[in-house]
Protein backbone atom coordinates (compact mmCIF):
# COMPACT_ATOMS: atom_id res chain seq x y z
CA UNK A 1 0.00 0.00 0.00
CA UNK A 2 1.31 3.52 -0.61
CA UNK A 3 1.74 6.35 1.43
CA UNK A 4 -1.21 8.61 1.12
CA UNK A 5 -0.80 11.94 -1.10
CA UNK A 6 -0.71 14.89 1.55
CA UNK A 7 -2.95 18.12 0.99
CA UNK A 8 -1.96 21.64 1.77
CA UNK A 9 -4.19 23.59 3.77
CA UNK A 10 -5.34 26.53 1.55
CA UNK A 11 -5.07 29.32 4.28
CA UNK A 12 -1.65 28.69 6.05
CA UNK A 13 -0.18 26.32 2.92
CA UNK A 14 0.70 23.17 5.12
CA UNK A 15 1.05 19.89 4.01
CA UNK A 16 -1.12 17.81 6.43
CA UNK A 17 -1.98 13.62 5.36
CA UNK A 18 -5.63 14.45 6.54
CA UNK A 19 -6.21 17.96 6.08
CA UNK A 20 -10.03 17.40 7.55
CA UNK A 21 -8.11 16.85 11.21
CA UNK A 22 -6.03 20.36 10.69
CA UNK A 23 -7.33 23.00 12.64
CA UNK A 24 -5.98 26.16 11.15
CA UNK A 25 -5.71 29.18 13.32
CA UNK A 26 -5.78 30.92 10.17
CA UNK A 27 -8.64 30.39 9.18
CA UNK A 28 -10.50 31.03 12.22
CA UNK A 29 -8.89 34.62 11.97
CA UNK A 30 -10.41 35.27 8.24
CA UNK A 31 -13.47 33.14 8.83
CA UNK A 32 -14.35 33.77 12.56
CA UNK A 33 -15.12 30.71 14.75
CA UNK A 34 -18.16 29.16 14.20
CA UNK A 35 -21.00 29.79 16.66
CA UNK A 36 -23.51 27.58 16.91
CA UNK A 37 -26.57 29.76 18.30
CA UNK A 38 -29.27 27.45 19.86
CA UNK A 39 -32.79 28.41 18.83
CA UNK A 40 -33.11 29.71 22.35
CA UNK A 41 -29.99 32.13 21.88
CA UNK A 42 -31.67 33.34 18.40
CA UNK A 43 -34.67 33.56 19.38
CA UNK A 44 -33.51 36.49 22.46
CA UNK A 45 -31.38 38.37 19.67
CA UNK A 46 -35.09 38.85 17.57
CA UNK A 47 -36.76 40.12 20.66
CA UNK A 48 -33.20 42.22 21.58
CA UNK A 49 -33.78 43.67 17.96
CA UNK A 50 -37.86 44.09 18.16
CA UNK A 51 -37.20 45.95 21.76
CA UNK A 52 -34.57 48.29 19.78
CA UNK A 53 -37.21 49.37 17.05
CA UNK A 54 -39.55 49.41 20.28
CA UNK A 55 -37.99 52.05 21.90
CA UNK A 56 -35.89 54.25 18.91
CA UNK A 57 -37.95 57.60 17.65
CA UNK A 58 -39.82 57.82 14.51
CA UNK A 59 -37.66 58.73 11.13
CA UNK A 60 -38.64 61.32 9.10
CA UNK A 61 -40.49 59.28 6.42
CA UNK A 62 -42.17 57.56 9.36
CA UNK A 63 -43.80 60.78 10.70
CA UNK A 64 -44.38 61.32 7.18
CA UNK A 65 -46.55 58.08 7.01
CA UNK A 66 -48.01 58.77 10.75
CA UNK A 67 -49.44 62.08 9.92
CA UNK A 68 -51.06 60.94 6.82
CA UNK A 69 -53.20 58.30 8.87
CA UNK A 70 -53.57 60.67 11.71
CA UNK A 71 -55.22 63.40 9.13
CA UNK A 72 -56.85 60.69 7.11
CA UNK A 73 -58.13 58.49 10.67
CA UNK A 74 -59.25 55.64 8.59
CA UNK A 75 -57.51 54.72 5.45
CA UNK A 76 -56.78 51.61 3.47
CA UNK A 77 -53.67 50.41 2.81
CA UNK A 78 -53.62 51.47 -1.02
CA UNK A 79 -54.72 54.77 -0.88
CA UNK A 80 -52.12 55.76 1.85
CA UNK A 81 -49.78 53.54 -0.92
CA UNK A 82 -50.75 56.29 -3.42
CA UNK A 83 -50.77 59.25 -1.06
CA UNK A 84 -47.23 58.11 0.72
CA UNK A 85 -45.39 57.74 -2.87
CA UNK A 86 -43.64 54.64 -0.91
CA UNK A 87 -42.90 51.18 -2.09
CA UNK A 88 -45.09 48.81 -1.18
CA UNK A 89 -42.64 46.63 1.24
CA UNK A 90 -41.20 49.84 2.48
CA UNK A 91 -44.77 51.37 3.20
CA UNK A 92 -45.73 47.97 5.15
CA UNK A 93 -42.14 47.88 7.37
CA UNK A 94 -43.05 51.63 8.41
CA UNK A 95 -46.93 50.70 9.25
CA UNK A 96 -45.97 47.25 11.40
CA UNK A 97 -43.32 49.60 12.96
CA UNK A 98 -45.93 52.30 13.92
CA UNK A 99 -48.00 49.14 15.13
CA UNK A 100 -45.56 47.84 17.04
CA UNK A 101 -44.63 50.97 19.06
CA UNK A 102 -48.57 51.90 19.73
CA UNK A 103 -48.88 54.72 17.72
CA UNK A 104 -51.60 53.07 15.40
CA UNK A 105 -54.57 50.77 15.17
CA UNK A 106 -54.01 48.39 12.51
CA UNK A 107 -56.82 45.98 11.47
CA UNK A 108 -56.33 44.22 8.42
CA UNK A 109 -59.19 43.04 6.02
CA UNK A 110 -59.85 41.79 2.53
CA UNK A 111 -60.96 44.23 0.48
CA UNK A 112 -61.02 42.55 -3.09
CA UNK A 113 -61.59 39.06 -2.95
Amino acid sequence: MGKKKKEVCPYCNKSFAYLSRHKCKIKERVEGPLDEKSDVERRIERIEEKRKQFNRPLRKDEKLILNLINREKNILFEDLLLLSNKEHDDLEEIIDLLALQSKIKMVRELVDA
